[in-house]
């Protein structure tokens, strides 16, 4: 018993382990699809702005700062959301990135393994987690499936008749 016991608690733990690795996937996932939108709206902008230059000097018009500002303004915006959800998207991979090189580290590393430059200690930033509409169930026990087939097929036959 006490087997069957210790076989339970290391699948319970394997679980929750699998659990978090979803979880945290699906987040990750959630957190580059939100970049690569703020991307594709920046590109658009970019875009926008080449016509409204391009219209401007093919009617022989000096191109003014007001007609580009505000797409200018929205690529700033974008860039910023974009750097906040890298951070976030940091913090959730439990890595931090090199300020030399860029490149990823351990959050605890002190130097870089790239280009061993000193790192900065990191403060713990935390990840808002939403709530989850995910229900857990338990399979406590599954016996005979095959006459528990049988008796509810004989109960509907027998609601049938009457």
């Amino acid at each position: 018993m006490e087997f069957l016991n210790k076989l339970g608690k290391k699948a319970s733990e394997t679980y929750q382990v699998t659990k978090e690795k979803a979880v945290n996937l699906s987040e990750e996932l959630k957190l580059r699809g939100k970049i690569s939108e703020y991307k594709e709206e920046i590109v658009k902008n970019y875009k926008d702005i080449g016509e409204i230059v391009y219209n401007e000097i093919k009617n022989n018009n000096d191109v003014s700062k007001e007609a580009v500002t505000s797409k200018c303004e929205e690529i700033d915006k974008a860039n910023d959301e974009i750097s906040k959800l890298e951070v976030q998207l940091l913090a959730l991979k439990k890595v931090k990135k090199c300020i030399n090189c860029g490149a990823e580290l351990d959050i605890d590393a002190e130097f870089c393994s790239k280009c061993g430059n000193k790192q900065p200690v990191v403060e713990k930033v935390e990840v808002k987690e939403e709530p989850s509409d995910t229900k857990e169930a338990e399979v406590v026990e599954v016996n005979n499936v095959e006459e528990n087939k049988e008796e509810n097929k004989q109960a509907e036959d027998e609601g049938k008749d009457n």
